[in-house]
C-alpha cells in the first residue's frame, strides 16, 4: 500500500510553495526583499490558478478522469482560470474609461495616482495564470502520490 499525503496537506502545500516563489520573484525583481508579495493571490505565479490545477491533477492521479470529484474540479477550474485572464482585458478598459474621467475633472490632482493603484492591469496576466497552472500541476505529481 502506498503512503500519500492527504489532499488538502497537498494542496496547502502546494499554496505555500507558490506564494514563496512570488515572495522571492518579486524580491529579485524589485532587488530588496517584498513581504507583501505573499498576501497577493495574482502575479507570477497566480495562486488559484496553481491549487486549481494541483488539485485536478491530484484527483486524476487518485480517483481517475472519471469520477464526480475530478469533474467538478475540472469544471471549477476552467472557470476560475478564464474569469482570470478575461479580468485583465475588463480591468484595462476600465483603467482607460477612469483615467479619461480623471483627466477631464477639475483638480484631479493625486486621485490621478490612486486610480493608476486601484486600477493596474498587470495584475492579472496569462503569464502568471500560465506560471501557476505549470507550477501546481507538477507539485501534484511530484509529491500527490506519496512514497512508496
Amino acid at each position: 500500500m502506498v503512503d500519500r499525503w492527504p489532499l488538502w496537506l497537498v494542496i496547502a502545500a502546494c499554496a505555500m510553495t507558490t506564494q514563496i516563489v512570488k515572495l522571492l520573484a518579486y524580491s529579485a525583481a524589485r532587488r530588496r526583499f517584498f513581504p507583501a508579495a505573499l498576501g497577493q493571490s495574482y502575479g507570477l505565479p497566480s495562486l488559484p490558478t496553481a491549487v486549481l490545477c494541483c488539485t485536478v491533477v491530484l484527483l486524476v492521479m487518485r480517483t481517475g478522469w472519471s469520477s464526480g470529484e475530478t469533474g467538478f474540479a475540472l469544471v471549477f477550474a476552467v472557470i476560475v482560470i478564464h474569469d482570470t485572464v478575461k479580468l485583465r482585458s475588463a480591468a484595462s478598459q476600465q483603467r482607460e474609461v477612469v483615467f479619461k474621467l480623471v483627466e477631464i475633472l477639475p483638480g484631479a490632482g493625486r486621485f490621478e495616482l490612486h486610480v493608476a493603484d486601484y486600477l493596474d492591469p498587470r495584475t492579472h496576466h496569462p503569464v502568471h495564470v500560465a506560471t501557476g497552472a505549470v507550477l501546481g500541476s507538477l507539485f501534484a505529481l511530484a509529491f500527490g502520490m506519496g512514497s512508496g
